[in-house]
This record gives structure tokens, sequence and C-alpha cells, in this order.
């Protein structure tokens, strides 16, 4: 593999594992604060995905504004989905298992929904620029790739400022250590996951638009995010940044594999790498173990 093709396959490898780092964050943040895989989160991506290029083909062909009002209401509907599907059971004290068995559920009931209602048809997002690349050299740049680079960038950037810096941010690392003792101190526990389960469905709004522009959508899109999924477990469930760094890892490693051996070969080599990794470090890059979790 020469030069041009190394830093071709890392520049796609880059974009694509920026993606799976949003899908691994969005994913980790409920993780951190309830202690269950939250599933339901590639419904939320699926809904997105369909709104986003609803509002792209029917409302206003603009990719700015499409993925702002898709962004917003991918945060809405995650407070939406907390409230109507794990607050109750929470707030009943019902057992963990009740929740991952909730977010499956509505992970499922979403898919359906879509595939009942407009069947197993492709929907492709419009064509936002006239030209899709532009060469540097040897190397073919995508606009759309280096939009999903920068964006994930930025996204996660100020992900890290909110929960460094900001008070919602810092009782949300207060909650993420033990969920009961925030209340004592006058925490509002249910703002707290609230706003947990927004900005989980901020990152997913961002990734249903991203991955409908990517792809075509349909209403399997949402299991797109196992990729995501797995690079949260990778990278440790307790860890926001070791979910961050493992997607990269997965996106690289996942290019560059698909380059020399096909996307067939690819995917047993990396489920394999993934299965051997987990035996040797169940908790992952930067995890910590747990004692309770679904």
């Amino acid at each position: 593999m020469d030069w041009g093709v190394l830093l071709q396959q890392l520049f796609n490898g880059f974009s694509l594992g920026g993606v799976y780092a949003l899908e691994a964050v969005g994913f980790g943040l409920i993780f951190n604060i309830l202690k269950f895989s939250n599933f339901s989160h590639s419904g939320l991506v699926c809904i997105c995905a369909y709104l986003g290029y609803y509002l792209a083909r029917h409302i206003y062909a603009s990719f700015i504004v499409t993925l702002i009002m898709t962004t917003v209401a991918g945060g809405f509907i995650g407070v939406l989905i907390e409230r109507l599907i794990f607050r109750p059971i929470r707030l009943k004290g019902a057992p963990q298992t009740l929740f991952l068995v909730n977010s499956i559920t509505c992970a499922m009931l979403v898919q359906q929904f879509f595939s009942a209602t407009l069947g197993a048809d492709y929907y492709p997002y419009p064509e936002f620029m006239k030209q899709t690349a532009f060469h540097l050299g040897t190397l073919t740049i995508s606009k759309t790739y280096l939009m999903m680079l920068s964006l994930t960038a930025v996204v996660l950037l100020l992900l890290t400022w909110v929960i460094k810096r900001t008070r919602v941010g810092i009782a949300l690392r207060a909650a993420s250590t033990d969920i009961r003792t925030p209340s004592l101190m006058g925490i509002n526990v249910d703002t707290i996951i609230s706003s947990a389960f927004f900005m989980a469905g901020v990152l997913g709004g961002i990734t249903g638009y991203l991955l409908g522009l990517t792809y075509n959508v349909d209403p399997f899109i949402g299991s797109m995010i196992l990729k995501g999924i797995i690079a949260s477990i990778i990278g440790g469930m307790g860890s926001l940044g070791g979910g961050v760094i493992a997607g990269l890892l997965l996106g690289t490693t996942e290019s560059f594999l698909i380059a020399e051996i096909g996307s067939s070969l690819t995917q047993i080599v990396i489920y394999g790498a993934i299965f051997l990794l987990l035996l040797v470090r169940p908790e992952g890059i930067a995890g910590k173990r747990y004692i309770i979790k679904a």
C-alpha cells in the first residue's frame, strides 16, 4: 500500500470512525447515568434519518438548516422516549432488566412502524453540493466525508466542554457515580436524566442525518449503530473518551481492511478481534467494571 492509498484510507476511516464515535458517546451517556444498554437509541437514529430526509426533500433543501432542525428534534425525541418508556419503570423501582427490555422493544417498534408504513423502499437525501469531491494531489477528498469529520470534531469538543465546564455537566458526572446521592444535595435527578437523554438525542439526530446523507434511508438504518455500540463497549462503557477513541480506531481499521481483503472478510476479522479483546480485557480500553448492568 503506497502513501497515497494509505492517506486516502486514513481519511475515509477517520470520517467513518467519527460517526461511530458519535454513536458510542450517545449510547454511553445513558449507560453512565442509568447503567443499562439503551438500544432504543437505534430507533431514535432511524426516526431522525427519516425526518432529515423529509425536511431536506420537501421543506427546505439546505444542509445546515435541516441538520439543525433534525438535531434539535432528536434531542426532544430523546426526552420523550425517557418520559414515556423509562421514567415510569424507574419511579416504580423496577428491575434493571426491564430497562433493557423496553429499550429493545422501542427499537423494534420504530423499525416495524417504518416497515409497515413506508415499506422497504430506499429514500436518498438530495445532493446539497454540485461537486461531491475535490482532489488534493493523489488524495480524493469527499466533501460529504469532510463535513462528517469536521462536524463530528466540533460536536465532540462542544460536548466535552458541556460535561467539564457547565453545571449540567457537573451534575451529570455526579449522577454517573451514584444516581441517588445528587438528590440529597438538592439536585433534581429527573431533570439530570432528561438532560442526558436530550444530549444523547442530539447526538442521535446528528448520527441519523449523517447516515442518511451517506447511505439511503430505510427502516433498518437504525441497526447501523451496532458499530457505535461495539465502539462504546471496546472503549469502556464507563468512559466517553474511550468510546471516541474506539470509534476512530474501529472506523480506521475497517477502512484499511476493506481496501486490503474486502468487505465480507473485514467483518469477520473485526468481530473476531473484538471477541478476543473483550476476553482479555472485558472492561474495554478505558472503562471500569460494573457490578450492575443490563
